[in-house]
């Protein structure tokens, strides 16, 4: 799965953070002169504990636009499901694409 965020283009890599939320990491896509590298961390991880196919997303600071990147490469649906506090940001929930829960059943991260 891929996404362009900003000026680069991105492998998506899905993990789990300790409470088994979803993690979203954007990678450098092969071929490009930030292959490998890590290019942003697109979720993060609250104090909820989500439902399966619910991730959180980071959209202040450095992160602007990615909502938007993410739903442009296919990685989760377009309507905002909630919004967390967390101080002085909020987290934006978002529901999960059905190709990128195959993927993350598949163990394809």
């Amino acid at each position: 799965m891929n996404v362009n965020y900003k000026s680069y283009k991105c492998n998506v890599h899905f993990g789990h953070y300790y409470n088994g939320n979803v993690a979203i990491h954007l990678i450098g896509k092969e071929g490009t002169e930030y292959e490998a590298e890590l290019i942003s961390v697109a979720s993060v991880n609250g104090e909820l504990e989500l439902v399966d196919g619910v991730v959180g997303i980071k959209t202040w600071s450095e992160n602007e636009g990615m909502a938007q990147a993410l739903i442009d490469g296919g990685v989760i649906e377009h309507e905002l499901l909630g919004i967390e506090p967390t101080g002085f940001v909020a987290i934006e929930h978002y529901k999960l694409s059905n190709a990128s829960i195959n993927m993350i059943k598949e163990g394809k991260t």
